[in-house]
């Protein structure tokens, strides 16, 4: 009897006994596949579990590297401040040379196209206009004067504000005009 006894304990479960109802086999299934689920949930937990850990790792170190940098960005703040100053001045310091370079150029328009009896009394220069009074030895030298200001595409809006004949010959005149910049190249 002690081997029937063994028999029957070992096989509490048996597989006929079971049958073919609906519950015997959601729990045939379960007891089957549902360790190999479990197992695989248990897996991807324990991955997650890791993962979060490695996560806040990568979020901490991207936090100081961001604070880093935030400290290095607000240190170089002033030092960029006076780079954008001195490009200021640069700037304002080439168009100064460059207004000079233009004032250069229409003297030396001047002086090449005025007739020789012709003289300068006042003479103003701005950096988008010319105003001149001058004394001509001749009608001859004025008109001259006038039609090389007037055909040259480096002067508009010219305008003879004044013309008086002297007793003596001589033409005393005053000429303003805008000077074309770009022209001046």
């Amino acid at each position: 009897m002690p081997a029937d006894k063994r028999k029957i304990n070992i096989n509490l479960i048996v597989k006929e006994d079971l049958g073919e109802a609906l519950s015997s086999q959601i729990l045939s299934w379960a007891l089957t596949y549902g360790r190999y689920i479990i197992i695989i949930t248990q897996i991807v937990v324990l991955s997650v579990f890791f993962l979060r850990f490695k996560l806040d790792r990568d979020h901490t170190d991207l936090k100081e590297a961001v604070t880093q940098k935030q400290a290095l960005l607000e240190s170089i703040s002033d030092l960029e401040t006076e780079i954008r100053k001195l490009q200021g001045k640069l700037l304002h310091i080439e168009q100064i040379t460059s207004d000079q370079t233009n004032i250069t150029k229409v003297l030396r328009f001047l002086q090449d196209r005025t007739p020789s009896n012709t003289s300068f009394s006042v003479l103003s220069l701005t950096t988008d206009k010319i105003s001149l009074q001058a004394t001509s030895g001749n009608l001859k030298s004025f008109s001259f004067f006038l039609s090389q200001f007037q055909q040259d595409k480096r002067f508009s809006e010219i305008t003879l504000e004044s013309i008086q004949r002297l007793a003596d010959g001589k033409v005393e005149f005053k000429i303003s005009s805008r000077l074309n910049l770009k022209e001046f190249k």
